[in-house]
């Protein structure tokens, strides 16, 4: 009987440390993609009264991630702009930002959310494509760029 009760409560703080780390992990991915929707708003661009990305968005997103953070910028495909700065950021992710686009253009619930992933992947077979971190910009642009704190990045 006192063997029972043992199992059951090893179960029992089992399946509660397995849902504890769940639980963290999804609150670890959602501060990780508001850190980095801060850093697309900190450093998107007006023009004609338009809010939009540009080399600053792309260079300061790409320089907070890694190839661990394609599916927290999956999650990132929501509004337009920061759908063109989170795919264009996992096409320069190599094969694990492409196949994180693929996986995200199979769920894209619209033919805008489509259009952006799509346009994304034919960029990553493009044979003049550059990455986005040594696109052409002076030393004082570059300290423009409002990327991560100094945390931000492991």
């Amino acid at each position: 009987m006192r063997r029972a009760r043992r199992r059951t409560a090893l179960v029992a703080v089992c399946l509660t440390r397995l849902l504890t780390t769940a639980l963290l992990a999804a609150a670890a991915d959602r501060s990780r993609a508001d850190e980095l929707k801060r850093v697309i708003d900190r450093n998107t661009g007006f023009a004609h009264m338009t809010r939009g990305v540009n080399a600053y968005t792309l260079i300061a997103l790409r320089s907070c991630v890694t190839e661990r953070d394609v599916p927290v910028l999956a999650q990132l495909l929501t509004d337009h702009v920061t759908q063109l700065a989170a795919a264009s950021v996992m096409a320069d992710l190599g094969e694990d930002g492409r196949r994180g686009l693929q996986q995200a253009l199979a769920k894209a619930p619209d033919a805008r959310t489509r259009g952006v992933i799509e346009d994304a992947l034919r960029e990553t077979e493009s044979p003049t494509r550059r990455p986005i971190l040594d696109y052409p910009l002076s030393p004082p642009e570059r300290q423009r760029i409002r990327g991560c704190p100094p945390f931000g990045r492991e």
